[in-house]
């Protein structure tokens, strides 16, 4: 029976070959493995370790459009949660993505 609830989407540091990959799938959780996040792309919420808002915000991006991604920064921003020179530097960090262009173009909306 299928969940009427998205996902949990997690990064577990390590690589497709990690013998940890062939272990059962669980329900509701997608894996995704990958090297170790920079320090300032993690943070703790409540004990739970998570990525940072602006890690955040450079992910959303492969998986939103164009629309759905501005309407969170503006989110974020309204939050108080929105820092663009930490936008910045997780972008730095990141591998090449096809979402890239669209990302800065919308980062460049919410500059000043």
């Amino acid at each position: 029976m299928s969940s009427p609830y998205e996902p949990i989407h997690i990064t577990v540091p390590g690589c497709p070959g990690d013998p940890r990959a062939a272990a059962p799938p669980i329900e509701g959780v997608v894996i995704h493995r990958g090297p170790p996040l920079h320090p300032d792309d993690r943070t703790v919420v409540d004990g739970i370790p998570c990525t940072s808002v602006a890690r955040t915000l450079v992910d959303l991006a492969e998986v939103m459009t164009r629309d759905e991604l501005r309407a969170t920064f503006a989110r974020a921003r309204w939050l108080g949660l929105l820092d663009i020179a930490a936008v910045d530097a997780s972008l730095s960090r990141v591998e090449w993505r096809p979402s890239l262009p669209m990302l800065r173009d919308v980062m460049d909306e919410f500059r000043a």
